[in-house]
């Protein structure tokens, strides 16, 4: 029998989704159990949260659980940098409790809508090598420098526009194709910073942090801001104008000398798009709610257990 690794430990938030959140879990330790030591499930405080049932999948996990609940929801709230020495409200800014309360050197962090078919783990350990962290890179979905071919996923540093390129790219760009009105009314940030781009960073649905290379540099310990801080650029009377998770952290630390590797991940997990919009959207809520309880019940059957083992 193989010795357990238990080299990294997992961030997770949860709002509500609780057969998608239970999948999540189970199928990373069914193909990556052997390299996982804690899993810090991070539930929302939230009234709403407060409805759903977690208790089962938290008893599952057994010796690996670090149960937190912040005491603020930070929905899509842009930081407050004025803010960010007191615990309490840091600990809200999604992962934040567990990047500062890990004691390994790697960190996943995985969204609660996934489905592991592969080793993600794994491959992300396998392709970490210099990097400061691995995964997906780039919302290229949401960008103009992609459709107008400029740029591309994992291709982050090899396209470096000055503000007034990036905003012809994204006044160029067919109106058709949606893209996040960014450019319309800039902050002195975004003028001033507009590389990486405005949808570039480690995409945090699922990615691998060393946490011995970005700790030092990340908040509180740090001038890179927290990678779940939202972050205004421009255009707040649309809320068009905040970037995404991680998009600032990334920003910070690729500006600070950090380098990020991207990984595709299709070939290990299924990533259900969506993300909490499905939440307030009932129908389909339910529907992926029912969609996670049948491949439960078809691979788990019930009471799984964790292959801890290579």
């Amino acid at each position: 029998m193989a010795q357990k690794t238990r080299i990294v430990d997992v961030a997770i938030n949860v709002f509500g989704k609780p057969a998608q959140t239970a999948l999540t879990l189970l199928s990373l330790l069914e193909h990556s159990g052997r390299f996982i030591d804690k899993v810090y499930f991070i539930e929302e405080s939230d009234v709403i949260n407060a409805l759903f049932a977690h208790a089962d999948i938290r008893q599952l996990l057994g010796d690996r659980l670090v149960h937190f609940k912040p005491q603020h929801m930070n929905w899509r709230y842009p930081v407050d940098a004025a803010r960010l020495g007191d615990a309490g409200y840091r600990h809200s800014l999604r992962y934040q409790y567990a990047f500062e309360r890990t004691e390994k050197n790697y960190l996943l962090l995985v969204h609660n809508d996934c489905e592991f078919i592969g080793d993600a783990v794994g491959l992300l350990l396998g392709a970490l090598g210099a990097h400061s962290g691995v995964g997906e890179i780039g919302q290229c979905w949401l960008c103009p420098a992609k459709y107008l071919g400029h740029c591309g996923p994992g291709r982050y540093r090899e396209y470096r526009p000055d503000f007034e390129t990036l905003r012809g790219l994204y006044d160029t760009l067919d109106p058709a194709i949606y893209r996040r009105r960014y450019t319309e009314e800039p902050t002195r940030e975004l003028r001033e910073h507009p590389w990486p781009l405005p949808e570039c960073r480690l995409n945090e649905y699922c990615c691998l942090l060393n946490m011995a290379k970005v700790r030092a540099d990340t908040c509180p310990n740090g001038p890179a801001r927290p990678i779940g801080a939202y972050v205004d650029v421009g255009n707040p009377e649309t809320g068009q104008g905040v970037l995404d998770i991680g998009v600032a952290w990334f920003g910070d630390m690729v500006r600070l000398g950090h380098s990020f590797g991207h990984v595709p991940l299709a070939p290990c997990l299924r990533h259900v798009v969506g993300g909490h919009k499905a939440l307030f959207a009932p129908e389909l809520y339910v529907e992926r709610e029912q969609q996670a309880l049948a491949v439960l019940n078809a691979r788990f059957g019930g009471r799984p257990a964790a292959k801890d083992d290579a």
